[in-house]
């Protein structure tokens, strides 16, 4: 198989176990069947999103003296998998605030194996396509993982009240099978970066303006999602009867839209952040203008919010591969996906503060930020 197609592989697995090991979903119904205090439900989403993106810049220091990309990314890997054995465990020998507090360590341990392997993968996808190809690669694994996501949902939405502790467990046990068979599909694959000889792998870093200003940028952009929980709070039905058609829908946008993103993304990165952005803006509008209680149109307005996401996170990844070499790509992605850590975790904390006090919509000032960003993007730099 070519290294190319096995990255293919060993992705479409990653984004499978991803799914499986979801803190908004799987993970919430573990520490509910464990016995565990509401409080720590809510400290799953955070340890995991910010807990996978504010080491990066660390991991890409120590990175400056070990150009084995491929070293670290199966060292995340494994670290994955031990993780996930370790709430496994958990789960079936404690239960209570013993239980949560050991899961919820086993998710920081989860968030920095995938902290290593999301930036390290950059490296390995830019050795194994390249520019022009780059997109393409990122939008076909986003395709097979949508045909995995959307066959998985089904039976989630029509077997949803059959869930038990042993079903969670066997869920856990497949996530560990798909970590290890994304190591599998991966490891032939061995990427050394050429390294800069100068570098003392000092905490000083020195980038130009096009860092800062794709930081900058891509914060503006994280309303695409920060922006997706509140189309199901503005819906007046239950949640329950709304998450398995969102999770369809989410999935459809990516069956459909991510080779289209990728295409459009190998001739303009810049362009995809601005098309998917406008996207997301028409969502938002949609749902303060329509305001409607129907179940289809809040579900095709999220199902357009879906494919706007895809656009952004394939325009972003992209521009990072594309606008950097060597190991200046590794260190702006570290660099990027730490900030942006710290962004999701204060806009986040803005808008929980927000939301009960004002008198109108937060999604109303998540819009303006996004026509913020369509705008901002004007001085993003080309990437190719």
């Amino acid at each position: 198989m070519k290294p190319k197609n096995q990255l293919i592989a060993g992705l479409s697995f990653n984004k499978l176990a991803d799914l499986l090991i979801s803190a908004k979903t799987t993970l919430t119904a573990l520490l509910l069947s464990v016995g565990a205090p509401i409080w720590m439900v809510g400290w799953l989403v955070p340890i995991r999103e910010s807990g996978a993106l504010l080491p990066q810049v660390l991991i890409s220091i120590y990175l400056r003296k070990h150009p084995k990309r491929h070293i670290v990314w199966r060292v995340g890997m494994l670290v994955q998998s031990l993780a996930v054995i370790e709430m496994l465990v958990s789960a079936t020998l404690l239960s209570g605030a013993k239980a949560g507090a050991c899961i919820l360590a086993s998710l920081v341990l989860l968030s920095l194996g995938r902290s290593a392997c999301s930036l390290t993968v950059k490296d390995m996808e830019a050795d194994v396509a390249r520019k022009g190809q780059r997109g393409n690669l990122i939008g076909v694994a986003s395709t097979v993982s949508g045909v995995i996501t959307l066959l998985i949902a089904i039976p989630l939405a029509l077997y949803e009240g059959a869930f038990s502790s042993n079903t969670l467990m066997v869920i856990l046990c497949v996530s560990v099978l798909a970590f290890l068979v994304t190591l599998v599909c991966v490891w032939p694959i061995k990427t050394n970066v050429e390294l800069d000889d100068s570098s003392d792998g000092a905490m000083g870093i020195d980038f130009d303006s096009t860092v800062y200003k794709f930081i900058f940028v891509r914060g503006l952009f994280v309303h695409s999602a920060l922006v997706a929980p509140y189309f199901m709070l503005e819906k007046s039905g239950e949640a329950q009867e709304l998450l398995p058609i969102y999770i369809g829908a989410e999935a459809l946008a990516a069956l459909l839209s991510s080779i289209i993103w990728g295409k459009l993304a190998d001739k303009s990165a810049k362009l995809t952040l601005q098309a998917s952005g406008v996207l997301a803006l028409f969502a938002c509008v949609g749902l303060l203008v329509l305001q409607s209680t129907s179940i289809v149109t809040s579900a095709l307005l999220f199902f357009v919010l879906s494919v706007a996401h895809a656009g952004v996170r394939t325009g972003r990844k992209t521009y990072s591969l594309d606008v950097k070499d060597g190991h200046d790509r590794t260190e702006l992605v570290g660099f990027s996906n730490t900030a942006i850590g710290l962004v999701l975790l204060g806009f986040g904390a803005i808008y929980a503060a927000l939301t009960p006090v004002l008198p109108f919509s937060v999604v109303y000032i998540m819009s303006g930020m996004l026509l913020f960003a369509i705008v901002a993007s004007l001085i993003l730099p080309n990437e190719k």
